[in-house]
């Protein structure tokens, strides 16, 4: 690109000269990217040998190398997103481009930037980044680069990072990118370098500031500069800070919002000013309980998984603050999370979030309290807690009748995860009346005093939804093994919270609904090797099909340090079972329903939703966990990884990952950047059979916690 074309895209700018003064990174034995004597391609990280695939790889900030996958750029399928929680953020994209943005409040859909935000311009050439060769590795909220201009002599090292720092809810919810770049000359004369900065340009109320020594601001909005020179087969460091500011909005049921970040910042200059004066800290932070993750004795894969993982809090949260009288939230505001800005946008979808609340419970317990107290809120008299708050980004239209048959005990177990967590009481007691009733409420769906919750399938022969379940689109009759199962787990959270509050009338009235409840699951969904998927004794009906996670229940019982509901040896059978028909019926975890001789069920109802011969990912992973619990921790490691390959491997997505897999190839079939897939980071607790109070105080999450303070 010319000069003068250059200037038309980007705006004029003035230029200063840049030194960051950051120490080099160190120097190690090992084939770089570029081979020109004097150049050191080996920040922010090493090239290692291994492209594309899980490797052991030397990053800078840690003192050991790191399990990670370092992906050739243009093959990668969605990039980090930079921000934390209710932020909004930006994905910086595997070939050197912005991608999606929500930074001024497009929440659903995302903006769609797809653009260059570097461009070098050096004598008469000006190169955008993104025709470099690029490698890219990930470690959210971290997006680090390795970058070869064929057009210049240079490789270019990037750094970019947000502060999502665990346990550290104020920092993390800063509306900031940090960037840091090592500009390396491969020729043997001196460049000087002209870097063009180009982000998104803030909408009318709404601010964008870049910060940082020589930058200067152009005269389109977003638009900056700085010039660099570098000498011959050498090396320089510049670092810049980008803050954004857009305090209100309104949602899709047309209500004002204000971001909680708004109540600690003013203006985007006065978060990218802070983002530069503490860089160096922020960055330290982010890298030490990361570190924490890395030096764990869980396998690389997992501990790679575990991290990533969290990317899900930057692009589906949102954090409202309180800012009227009339407001019936708390001043620590309001939290949420869609089940997904992207695929499926659903605030707080109760069914996702009792898989992937397992993060915000452990490491942002007082947020995790905004949101149950939201479900307390909308809960109607009946005792039902809804579904949702709203769709797609409402949070007053709470839903209500869908997939009840599960919303209002999970939301009961949730009470009880939180207390755990935190051992407050009077937090509890807060929450009891609500979880009593909610649990009360669920005996109106025992259609035929069987002592069990039925399913509540509202469709007409032929249709597929509503299913009112979990699997919303493959309905069930009379009793399930997975919703009558959870219930049995709700009925012994019940009890416990009802100990916990002194009410001896409640407990026992748990105590003899679940004796009942126990016989009559057994009674019509045992049938010799496993748990029958449903059982219609009206109609005289049922189904063989083995359901990969037909012992949720079991799972729900033991994240809570209870014994599992149903007798041991059949819960064993029944393992064993699952590993005989679903696990061997596919290469990429578990398929979600087989028949007894061994083969994919298919629905035949709804062939786009065909969750019968397929993968649910949140599923899945609660399946796998339960094997962890039974002892047999190698089987369920292995699903847990072949789960989690199909989405960072091959399909090279793990800053988007699906709902939804194939069971025949193990690629995307539907959602994208799924909430229940957040339940990822219930699998070290599974992996050391514990329960969230034990796993609280476990080395994992009291050190992540406590390296940040």
């Amino acid at each position: 690109m010319k000069r003068r074309e250059l200037l038309t895209a980007l705006g004029s700018a003035s230029v200063l000269s840049l030194s960051s003064g950051v120490a080099p990174a160190k120097t190690i034995s090992q084939p770089q990217m570029g081979s020109s004597p004097g150049v050191r391609g080996e920040w922010p990280f090493v090239l290692p040998e291994v492209i594309n695939d899980w490797t052991t790889v030397r990053v800078d900030g840690f003192p050991s190398p790191i399990p990670a996958c370092v992906y050739e750029g243009a093959q990668l399928r969605g990039g980090v997103p930079l921000g934390g929680l209710g932020t909004g953020y930006f994905t910086l994209e595997g070939q050197g481009k912005l991608g999606f943005c929500s930074i001024f409040n497009e929440l659903v859909p995302p903006a769609k930037v797809f653009r260059d935000w570097l461009m070098v311009e050096s004598g008469t050439k000006c190169v955008p980044l993104s025709t470099a060769q690029i490698w890219y590795l990930g470690h959210f909220p971290v997006a680090d680069l390795q970058a070869a201009l064929a057009e210049l002599p240079l490789e270019i090292g990037v750094r970019a990072f947000s502060p999502y720092v665990v346990g550290d809810s104020p920092i993390s919810n800063t509306p900031l990118a940090l960037f840091e770049l090592e500009l390396r000359n491969t020729s043997n004369q001196p460049l000087s370098l002209k870097l063009h900065l180009r982000f998104p340009a803030a909408p009318e109320g709404a601010g964008l500031a870049v910060r940082g020594e020589g930058i200067s601001q152009g005269t389109e909005k977003g638009c900056y500069s700085l010039e660099v020179s570098v000498p011959s087969r050498d090396q320089r460091r510049v670092a810049f800070a980008v803050g954004w500011h857009a305090p209100s909005w309104r949602d899709s049921g047309g209500d004002l919002r204000y971001n909680r970040y708004s109540q600690r910042s003013r203006s985007a200059e006065e978060v990218a000013e802070f983002g530069h004066r503490n860089h160096a800290a922020l960055l330290k932070r982010v890298l030490a309980w990361q570190q924490e993750v890395y030096r764990s004795s869980f396998p690389g894969w997992l501990q790679d998984a575990l991290v990533q993982g969290l990317y899900s809090h930057a692009k589906n949260s949102v954090w409202i603050a309180r800012k009227r009288h009339d407001d019936w939230w708390g001043e620590e505001g309001w939290f949420t999370h869609s089940e997904s800005h992207t695929g499926c946008p659903i605030v707080e979808t109760m069914v996702c979030r009792v898989h992937g609340h397992f993060p915000l419970l452990c490491f942002f317990p007082e947020l995790e309290f905004t949101t149950l107290e939201g479900f307390r809120h909308y809960q109607i008299s009946d005792g039902e807690i809804p579904f949702c708050f709203g769709t797609p980004t409402s949070m007053r239209d709470p839903r209500l009748q869908c997939q009840h048959p599960l919303n209002s005990g999970q939301y009961a177990q949730m009470v009880y995860r939180l207390f755990l967590r935190t051992g407050n009481k009077d937090q509890l007691l807060h929450f009891y009346d609500s979880a009593k009733r909610a649990i009360r409420y669920q005996y109106v769906l025992d259609d035929d005093n069987s002592g069990l919750v039925n399913d509540q399938a509202h469709t007409r022969p032929g249709e597929a939804w509503p299913a009112n379940q979990f699997y919303d689109c493959w309905p069930w009759e009379g009793v399930s093994s997975y919703v009558a199962g959870t219930w049995l787990a709700t009925l012994q959270t019940g009890k416990q919270l009802a100990e916990l509050a002194g009410d001896k009338e409640f407990a026992a009235e748990c105590s003899e609904k679940l004796a009942k409840a126990q016989s009559s699951f057994e009674q019509r969904l045992w049938n010799g090797s496993y748990y029958r998927l449903w059982s219609n004794q009206q109609a005289g009906t049922s189904s063989e099909v083995s359901l990969a996670n037909q012992l949720m229940g079991v799972w729900c019982s033991r994240v809570l340090g209870l014994e599992a509901a149903l007798p041991e040896d059949r819960v064993a059978k029944a393992l064993e079972a699952v590993e005989r028909l679903n696990l061997a019926a596919t290469s990429y975890g578990l398929i979600n329903g087989v028949s007894p001789d061994g083969k994919p069920f298919d629905t035949r109802v709804h062939p786009e939703a065909d969750f019968g011969r397929n993968i649910f990912v949140g599923e899945n992973l609660c399946a796998a966990m339960t094997f962890m619990y039974q002892g047999r921790k190698d089987v369920g490691l292995e699903i847990a990884r072949r789960l989690y390959r199909a989405m960072a491997i091959k399909t090279r997505s793990p800053w988007n990952q699906r709902c939804l897999l194939s069971g025949e190839t193990g690629l995307p079939l539907w959602g994208e950047d799924y909430y229940s897939n957040l339940v990822i980071w219930a699998v070290p607790m599974a992996l050391d059979g514990m329960s969230v109070k034990e796993f609280a105080k476990s080395g994992l999450v009291k050190g992540m916690l406590s390296v940040v303070r």
